[in-house]
């Protein structure tokens, strides 16, 4: 625990969860029953049924020279789902808020740590899990990042120099939402990737580990399997302008930390 520091009631905790998925959702009411969390389940954003306005926001030209490829409807519906829990927390003025998505397993010491972490100052998200490896359970400086705080039951919170991966459960301050939502006005990238852009959206890269948040590998993706193959193949001017991107990318994530 942070010391010298009384914890704040915990933050309102969301759930997203697609309507017809009532085995994932009843997989989260005994996961969060086991830990003594309550939350509000949230109807994820449908990628079957997505309306015009929702497909309006995506920039499909920004999504080929910056992800590679074209967004998958579920991807959009995913990305949409958080965007509007983001919104939610601003509308409703909490000051934060724990989203999770629906395929997950939390440790115990979840609802202490993040008393603590209430309790911190500075950072405007907290990722709980990971999907990249080097981060999980890093060998080098580069990916175990610097501790900055130390949490309850032997957990720390560490910021990062680099990404993440993963948005299946992070704490998040209004203004984190704030940046998020404006940085997203128009959608390119999947959820979690345009969350670990932070030298363009503002968001420094924070974790908790050892992460108290893990993917039940048993539930198949939501997002379902990208079909291999030509249609995967860049048009040879979109595969320059994907290869500039990715070198400005580069140079401005390198001037960006040399500033930080």
């Amino acid at each position: 625990m942070v010391a010298g520091v009384s914890a704040p009631a915990l933050p309102p905790v969301f759930v997203i969860n697609l309507a017809r998925d009532t085995v994932r959702r009843a997989h989260m009411d005994a996961v969060l029953a086991r830990v003594g969390l309550s939350a509000t389940f949230v109807p994820a954003v449908d990628g079957r049924s997505l309306q015009a306005a929702d497909r309006a926001r995506y920039d499909p030209a920004r999504a080929l020279r910056v992800y590679g490829k074209p967004m998958l409807d579920a991807e959009l519906g995913c990305y949409l789902s958080h965007d509007r829990l983001w919104q939610r927390l601003l509308d409703e003025g909490h000051a934060a808020a724990l989203i999770l998505e629906d395929d997950i397993e939390i440790d115990p010491t979840l609802p202490g740590v993040l008393a603590d972490l209430l309790a911190c100052p500075d950072w405007l998200v907290v990722r709980l899990h990971t999907m990249r490896g080097r981060v999980l359970t890093p060998r080098r400086a580069a990916f175990r990042g610097r501790e900055v705080a130390v949490l309850r039951d032997g957990a720390g919170l560490f910021r990062l120099r680099t990404h993440t991966l993963g948005a299946a459960a992070y704490l998040i301050r209004a203004e984190g939402a704030r940046r998020l939502l404006d940085y997203g006005r128009r959608i390119a990238l999947p959820i979690d990737q345009t969350m670990d852009r932070f030298w363009e959206n503002g968001i420094v890269p924070y974790v908790v580990r050892p992460f108290p948040v893990r993917q039940r590998a048993e539930f198949a993706s939501s997002i379902g399997a990208r079909a291999a193959g030509p249609q995967d193949e860049l048009p040879l001017g979109a595969l320059l302008r994907r290869r500039l991107q990715r070198a400005g990318d580069g140079l401005r994530k390198r001037l960006h930390l040399l500033a930080s």
